[in-house]
């Protein structure tokens, strides 16, 4: 090149002597009579003299940049590095408020790894402070599998969109395309017009130390994180594997066989939520390399979109078959649901070990083999990659979500993560022999804890000793537009959604909330209470749980616990945890029920439930199917909770050791009433008055202690 531009710049050079000559001659022609001169013949182009050496195409480069160890100090582990490059206003203009004026900014995020190890999963943390919003990152992706652009103003973490390996200078001589991770990002920062930097930065890979980020001029920050280990590792060419990880929900991707242009996977999904029960489950994700579902077993998709396949790559790719109009599902972000129970044996869509459980996994307290939900998939790939049986990459973007709720973001999935490949029983049932599969992801999804969903049981208390039931609580299941069922009636707008609830006679528990209003303003009448206008709003609840305490006595006693479902679901396999302090030991049983206590456990929010709660359910065939409410009543179940004293010495029953502090129906945490019950005439429970007697028969008989 450089051989070609010293020619090209000799020719022009001649070219223009050539005209100079021929201006000096016309000019001497003007004034000299001559003969015409004759037609000047073209010049050629000069060539360097023999011998002569043309400088070569490094010298005309320019120098290159200095890398990054001679910018920065060395450091024995991994340099992070985040530098600012651009920055611009964008619309809209701000100019009275400049705070909060949107720029957009670019940024590189380089990791150097100059340490003894090689990082298996690279992730980078990075503390934003400006509000940003990120829009791109070049490939990788966010850790906790948000979707771009994201709010990234608290913060996040940066990883690869599949595992990659930071690799350690020593096993591979230094090669940067190895050690070397750069990330463009771009996206949008509030109020600083030039430079704006993050807080800190840092590596989240365990064993890793990060200093305290270092500025480098205006737009560069720095740290060094340490890694504890100094011994060399040398990795080999296989896959490396990660850890697998524990959730609320983990979900399986299994490639159980790979061919060349599709693969057959088995997703497996599993409840590890101690008391949370799931039901009508459905998953959904985002495809990367515009493969399509071609037919799917133990499970069913929401929407076939074949016009995606016919019209894109799939169906040019596929033009002779397989044929795309029958294609179980064409989408980019298909949704999958769960098939009924009547499926389970259907050998065209059934059949599949976990599958048709019409989206219901339950938690291992009531049953550890129903805790799994299954199907099976034949996926097809399109160019380039559908020549590899080897290359399979896994949908991302998992969203996982139960029964109207698919994204509510109450669950949070993370991204896939490659794990050692699940083994198999042998289907021969062998003694030894067993399969596994070709390639496995893990996908862990976690119950977001700033995402609160509105309650959907609520529970009331009452006692032998006071003829007043504490009612649930004034819009406990907060004060919908639409009821539950029509036992609510309408949200009346006359309603003080403020006021507490009113208290009630026992016999109203029974009444459709939309017929208690003479009850409840009699009652309170009767008991010369102040009856307040408007009147207090109902629960709105569709579920209500009422805990009676029946009777206290010396050895032991009893409560009444009844479940009326007020909607238009009916619960098939219900169960309710209970959780009571100083009554779970003692304990004996429920009469029409199944009781159950505990171990020690930790509920789906990580709220500790110490070894204090039991679980009760229905009987199988009697009464573990809440019917659903209908022509203004309940469906009701019932059943008498002994307890013995024996084990707990010291209980005060009527003194709110009798009553719950939590209650869960099917995994969900209902809401207590304000208060509890008290005697309201004065007189206590006849335990409590037969020891107080023996009290004071001590005292008078026997004087004070110690005279």
């Amino acid at each position: 090149m450089a051989k070609k531009m010293f020619m090209q710049a000799m020719g022009r050079a001649v070219v223009i002597l050539w005209v100079l000559m021929i201006a000096a001659v016309g000019h001497v022609s003007g004034q000299i009579e001559a003969t015409p001169p004759a037609v000047p013949t073209p010049p050629t182009v000069l060539s360097p003299p023999t011998g002569v050496t043309l400088p070569s195409a490094d010298e005309f480069a320019p120098a290159p940049g200095p890398s990054l160890e001679d910018l920065f100090p060395p450091c024995q582990g991994v340099l992070v590095v985040y530098t600012t490059t651009f920055t611009k206003k964008i619309y809209p203009y701000l100019n009275d408020t400049p705070w909060i004026q949107p720029y957009r900014f670019q940024a590189l995020a380089t990791l150097l790894n100059q340490g003894y190890s090689t990082i298996a999963n690279w992730e980078m943390g990075i503390t934003y402070q400006h509000g940003e919003i990120l829009v791109n990152a070049g490939g990788a992706v966010l850790n906790d599998g948000s979707r771009l652009p994201a709010d990234v103003s608290n913060g996040t973490v940066l990883t690869g969109a599949q595992p990659q390996k930071l690799m350690n200078a020593i096993e591979t001589a230094g090669d940067l395309q190895l050690i070397q991770r750069i990330i463009p990002l771009v996206g949008t920062e509030f109020g600083i017009k030039r430079d704006p930097m993050p807080k800190s930065i840092n590596i989240t890979t365990k064993d890793y130390n990060c200093s305290v980020p270092t500025m480098k001029g205006n737009n560069t920050m720095y740290t060094c994180c340490l890694e504890k280990n100094r011994n060399i590792t040398l990795t080999d060419d296989g896959e490396t594997y990660l850890p697998e990880e524990a959730g609320n929900i983990t979900i399986l991707y299994d490639v159980t066989q790979s061919y060349e242009n599709n693969y057959m996977a088995m997703v497996t999904i599993s409840n590890n939520m101690p008391i949370t029960r799931i039901d009508h489950w459905n998953l959904s994700w985002t495809w990367t390399e515009n493969e399509f579902i071609n037919s799917i077993m133990g499970a069913q998709t929401f929407e076939a979109d074949i016009k995606t396949c016919v019209n894109g790559l799939p169906g040019r790719t596929y033009a002779a078959g397989p044929d795309v109009n029958k294609a179980a599902c064409c989408s980019m972000n298909p949704i999958i649901l769960d098939l009924p129970l009547d499926r389970t044996n259907d050998t065209n869509i059934g059949g599949i070990k976990n599958c048709c459980k019409n989206g219901t996994i339950y938690p291992a307290i009531i049953d550890p083999k129903k805790t799994k939900s299954a199907f099976l998939m034949n996926v097809y790939k399109v160019p380039p990659g559908s020549t590899d049986m080897t290359y399979v990459v896994p949908p991302v973007d998992f969203k996982f979500g139960d029964g109207a709720n698919t994204t509510d973001g109450y669950y949070t999935c993370g991204k896939p993560r490659l794990i050692k490949p699940t083994v198999y029983p042998d289907p021969w049932n062998s003694l030894i022999h067993q399969t596994s599969a070709v390639k496995t992801w893990q996908i862990t999804c976690n119950i977001t804890q700033e995402v609160k969903r509105i309650p959907k049981c609520c529970v009331s208390f009452s006692a032998y000793y006071n003829e007043s039931v504490v009612p649930c609580r004034n819009g406990a299941c907060g004060h919908p537009v639409l009821p539950p069922s029509d036992v609510y009636g309408d949200t009346s707008p006359t309603c003080d959604a403020n006021a507490p609830a009113m208290l009630l006679p026992y016999g109203a528990l029974t009444l459709a909330p939309v017929n208690r209003t003479k009850k409840i303003t009699a009652w309170a009448a009767l008991n010369h209470k102040a009856i307040p206008s408007p009147l207090p709003c109902t629960d709105y609840c569709g579920i209500n749980i009422n805990w009676h305490i029946v009777s206290d006595f010396t050895k032991g006693w009893s409560a009444r616990l009844t479940l009326l479902d007020w909607s238009n679901i009916t619960y098939p396999d219900w169960f309710a945890v209970i959780e009571m302090p100083k009554a779970t030991p003692g304990l004996q049983e429920a009469y029409t029920m199944n009781a159950t206590r505990l171990p020690l456990l930790n509920n789906s929010l990580g709220d500790p439930l110490l070894n204090n709660t039991f679980v009760v359910t229905g009987l199988e065939g009697y009464n573990n199917y809440l019917m659903a409410a209908q022509n203004l009543s309940s469906g009701k179940i019932q059943s008498v909770v002994s307890f013995t004293k024996e084990t707990t010495p010291g209980i005060l029953v009527p003194m709110g050791d009798g009553f719950p502090t939590r209650i869960f129906f099917n995994g969900e945490e209902c809401v207590m009433p304000e208060y509890q019950p008290i005697n309201g005439s004065g007189r206590v429970a006849p335990s409590l008055v037969f020891g107080f007697i023996l009290a004071c028969l001590s005292f008078f008989l026997l004087g004070p202690l110690g005279l």
